[in-house]
């Protein structure tokens, strides 16, 4: 009999049998479960096999072979959960129920390296039998315990407590991200449709009651509440908070807004738009001019209250920076404000300047802005001739001077380009009729940067005479190309003006 003989099927077809030291053959213990073992047959009697092989562990390296001292095995990775067997059939009435091998010992302990010695005398062989049936509640499959004397049923090792593996470790994390971005939009829109609206005068507030039914209700509502001089409720019919400066958007500003050009005979179509969004054309007086403009309403959130989208517009104001802009009499430091429809009049809170221009301007469709490009900040006719005073004082200064630094820009060096030397405290200089009558009548500009810095115009060179010596020779000298008077500027809003020169 070979060493293999033990692994051939027998003659049933049955799988070949494991061969344990000491004991008859057994059959395998399945890498998995068998879904469905065939009915038990009578086994031939077996032979006594020679020394076996250690049988391996469940998918895990072959354990060393016999008679070699056995080592110990890999850890065994953890098998899988048993399916249970369907219960095998009951063998034929002809023959006896067939009990396993007993090897006269109490079940063995799980294997241990044990110290090598001789190996322990297997005792007489028995007939192989198999177990009954098994029973409801009790181990679904059993099999020899690997490592030991073949003994009774086999019973699976307890699975391991399973630790989470990392993609289960992701996925939960994962859905805790989503959960919690999910509640802080949840919160963060709550808060947005709560106080998001501003209250009248202009800043925030509680969330206003005004409602509308429908697109033309909230048109025909937003227009009336402006006419009435009412923020608040203006505002409750916007979809969204204006974006830019809120100074305007007060009962205040409505009120000298309504003052300047009343809004009248409001007329708006009936509109019941069931899509959720509708444009509506509204017509009304401005200060008894026909004004016609469209209004988009809408009510995507389907609960029934129509919102206008925009409804305000805006006011540029940059170029009136430092000028103490006022608009309808309020205090403007922006370079942009939202209004309300209406009318706007745009005023310098300065004593020495004034807006020249159209001051009174229209805003009458959402999202435009006013038109301010023809509005100029100029002096006053009080400041223009303190302007004139304040260059005619400087320059008269100036020309008086008989020295080389006269200020002004028109200081001269003791030496000129040609080598001539200036006696200093013998120069004169003097200004022509037309540069004279420059002085006295000439433009006064506020600068586009910055408007209250006032620039006046070019003057010119002045004629300069002096002392002078060259190659040893002493005279009186003309100097051409003196240095010129340029521009001069002043800023008009300090309360020491004081002319400076380009």
């Amino acid at each position: 009999m070979s060493d293999n003989d033990d692994k051939a099927p027998d003659q049933h077809g049955a799988k070949p049998l494991p061969a344990f030291p000491g004991a008859a053959a057994e059959p395998d213990a399945p890498a998995t479960p068998p879904q469905q073992p065939p009915a038990p047959q009578q086994p031939p009697a077996p032979q006594q096999p020679p020394a076996p092989q250690q049988p391996p562990a469940p998918q895990a390296p072959s354990a060393p072979q016999a008679p070699s001292v056995p080592q110990a095995p890999s850890a065994p990775q953890t098998p899988s959960v048993p399916q249970a067997p369907s219960a095998p059939q009951a063998p034929p009435a002809s023959q006896g129920p067939y009990v396993p091998p007993s090897t006269g010992h109490a079940p063995a302990a799980p294997y241990a390296p044990q110290t090598p010695g001789a190996p322990q005398s297997s005792g007489a062989p028995q007939p192989p039998q198999y177990a009954a049936a098994p029973q409801p509640g009790a181990a679904p499959y059993a099999s020899p315990q690997y490592g030991s004397q073949p003994t009774g049923a086999y019973t699976p090792p307890n699975k391991p407590k399973g630790k989470l593996g990392t993609g289960a470790i992701i996925g939960i994390v994962g859905g805790a991200i989503v959960l919690v971005v999910l509640l802080v939009i949840a919160v963060g829109f709550g808060v947005s449709r709560i106080g998001g609206t501003p209250g009248g005068g202009g800043g925030g507030g509680d969330k206003p009651s005004a409602e509308a039914s429908s697109p033309s209700d909230a048109v025909k509502g937003y227009l009336t509440a402006i006419a009435d001089s009412d923020a608040k409720t203006a505002l409750s019919y916007l979809s969204s908070s204006p974006s830019g400066d809120s100074t305007l958007l007060t009962d205040e500003a409505l009120k000298a807004s309504n003052k300047l050009g009343p809004i009248t005979k409001i007329t708006v179509p009936k509109s019941d738009d069931k899509s959720g969004s509708a444009d509506v054309t509204a017509s009304y007086l401005l200060n008894g001019e026909k004004v016609s403009t469209t209004f988009t309403a809408s009510d995507y959130d389907r609960d029934g209250k129509w919102e206008i989208s925009g409804g305000t517009g805006s006011i540029y104001t940059r170029s009136f920076d430092g000028l103490g802009l006022t608009i309808n009499g309020v205090a403007v430091d922006a370079e942009q404000v939202d209004v309300f429809p209406g009318t706007y009049e745009l005023a310098t809170s300065l004593k020495n300047f004034t807006l020249t221009g159209p001051t009174k301007v229209t805003v009458t469709e959402s999202y435009s802005s006013a038109d301010t490009s023809e509005i100029k900040p100029a002096l006053t006719d009080a400041a223009l001739q303190q302007f004139h005073s304040l260059v005619r004082s400087a320059v008269d200064a100036c020309i008086a001077s008989t020295t080389l630094a006269a200020g002004c820009g028109i200081d001269i060096p003791a030496t000129i380009s040609d080598g001539t030397q200036l006696t200093d405290g013998t120069i004169t200089r003097s200004l022509s009729a037309d540069q004279n009558a420059t002085v006295d009548s000439m433009k006064a500009t506020p600068s586009y940067d910055n408007p209250t810095l006032v620039e006046g115009e070019y003057i010119g060179s002045p004629s300069v005479t002096a002392d002078c010596t060259k190659d040893g020779a002493t005279g009186r000298c003309s100097i051409y190309f003196a240095p010129s008077l340029g521009k001069p500027s002043v800023d008009m809003a300090s309360d020491n003006p004081v002319v400076k020169w380009d």
